[in-house]
């Protein structure tokens, strides 16, 4: 299905640290469940990074809200493929999410909150703005 030219392209697209991990499974020889279960540790490993980012973020005196907004969307969607491929693996994702990540959702529905209320404040300046231009043209 591959040719060898596309196999040689993709080698030169990864770094050198995740090839020498791409090399060690091809030489472990791993079966599709043991790659399923290499995938769910690293998108819990990518999902904590990015609820550990979302925590600096929220904590910093002047949060942006647009990379709160980014960060918590990768953050959600992280959580989704990780428990979509629980659910491959037939893993009951409930019992055995630690802590940081169930935090998660508080995270998102505070990032959720924060971009509300962005978008409210610049609805509300739109507005006094048109209602100033309107003032002006009367007057």
């Amino acid at each position: 299905m591959s040719s060898a030219s596309e196999a040689n392209a993709l080698d030169v697209l990864v770094s050198p640290a995740v090839q020498q991990v791409l090399d060690a499974m091809q030489a472990a020889e791993i079966n599709p469940e043991d790659a399923l279960e290499i995938s769910l540790v690293l998108l819990n490993f990518l999902q904590e990074y990015h609820v550990e980012n979302l925590e600096e973020l929220l904590a910093d005196e002047r949060p942006d809200p647009i990379s709160i907004a980014v960060w918590a969307a990768d953050s959600a969607r992280l959580k989704t493929a990780r428990q979509l491929l629980g659910e491959v693996l037939g893993e009951d994702d409930d019992e055995d999410d630690d802590d940081e990540i169930a935090d998660e959702d508080e995270l998102d529905e505070t990032a959720e909150d924060d971009d509300d209320e962005e978008i409210d404040d610049e609805a509300d300046e739109e507005a006094e703005d048109e209602a100033d231009e309107d003032d002006s043209a009367l007057g």
